[in-house]
């Protein structure tokens, strides 16, 4: 290498310098002092740095190709969402005297290069988006809005006028949210079911994180035929003693709320409707009105027994009826179009006339 001829005079100046600025890089050296530290130094950037008693800031070893390709690799590899900007600051290396391009850089690195596959996304056309969002409900009528977004990547709701639209244009039935909802819980309940052949309703339950009784209309026993499994009637038979005082219970209690509601009222018990058959049907000053009697020590009144005695009240044409239980829920009223429901602990039994006279 051939030094400059006033060697010592540009030695001074970059000493000077690199004191000043003791990150100072060979470019800025350059275009500062207008002089190349390889001409002035045989040891380069390391030697000056020495010679001005500064600690170098950074290695001043010069890497191999294979060494900064595989410092860009890693890198990408650790950032999978870096763009060509980011590597060359953050490595401070050109990897484009490397690799072809930030594409080429990433499929080095076996990493999808996942700007590309937005820069895709955002060109899509509206008619693909919409497409795509038909497919899926297509496929899957169960998928929840949101969940359609995220698999197609956009948002349907820029794209239709609102779900039904979707569904009609699928050329499918449309089905609600509630219905998704309900839908879906019951398939998970299906499926524990065929994977657990032995399953109480309470280990369904507590498994599946629901209630079947609400779920089916014949509670466990329609779950069961619904995964094609046989119910497990021997069970039932092992258990014969305590389903019998089970039973007992419930047939005490119903006597003691029915003596009670006599006084009342008339009370006419297990009435045949058209949709099944009341506890009792209690009648008071030309007013009719259906009661359901649950003497559950455990489970909760679900909304499947509130749906059922609505269905009473509209075989026997009347607009309010009563659950009475031994502990009631946190919502104890129940609307249904014009019919009213009220849940009662057996110890409120003297609401009912009053409510009945309003």
């Amino acid at each position: 290498m051939r030094f400059y001829g006033d060697l010592e005079k540009r030695r001074e100046v970059v000493r000077e310098y690199i004191n000043k600025n003791p990150r100072a890089t060979f470019a800025e050296i350059k275009r500062d002092l207008h002089t190349k530290i390889d001409k002035v130094y045989e040891g380069g950037m390391e030697e000056a740095y020495r010679d001005a008693r500064v600690n170098t800031p950074r290695t001043f070893k010069r890497m191999s190709k294979e060494e900064k390709k595989r410092i860009i690799i890693d890198y990408i590899r650790k950032n999978h969402l870096a763009g060509g900007h980011t590597i060359k600051k953050e490595t401070k290396i050109n990897f484009q005297e490397i690799f072809k391009n930030t594409k080429d850089a990433f499929k080095s690195a076996g990493v999808p290069y996942l700007r590309e596959e937005r820069r895709k996304l955002m060109n899509r056309s509206v008619s693909e988006k919409r497409q795509i969002i038909i497919n899926l409900v297509r496929k899957n009528p169960l998928l929840r809005l949101d969940k359609i977004g995220k698999i197609a990547k956009t948002h349907p709701h820029s794209l239709f006028k609102n779900t039904k639209e979707i569904y009609k244009i699928a050329g499918i039935p449309f089905v609600s949210k509630g219905d998704k909802r309900r839908i879906n819980k019951q398939n998970i309940i299906i499926d524990f079911i065929k994977n657990n052949t032995l399953a109480t309703q309470r280990q369904v339950n507590k498994a599946c994180k629901t209630h079947v009784q609400a779920l089916f209309e014949r509670g466990i026993f329609e779950a069961y035929e619904r995964a094609g499994v046989k119910f497990p009637y021997e069970r039932l038979n092992i258990h014969g003693v305590i389903i019998k005082e089970i039973r007992m219970d419930a047939e005490k209690f119903e006597h003691e709320i029915a003596r009670k509601l006599t006084g009342y009222g008339s009370v006419n018990r297990l009435v045949k409707t058209k949709r099944g058959i009341a506890d009792i049907i209690l009648e008071r000053r030309d007013r009719k009105v259906a009661i359901e009697l649950k003497n559950y020590k455990c489970h909760e009144i679900s909304i499947s027994e509130i749906n059922q005695l609505n269905r009473y009240l509209e075989d026997i044409g009347s607009n309010l009826g009563f659950l009475i239980c031994l502990k009631k829920p946190k919502k104890d009223t129940f609307l249904i179009g014009e019919n009213k429901i009220i849940v009662l602990e057996k110890t409120e039994l003297g609401k009912i006339p009053q409510v009945m006279d309003l």
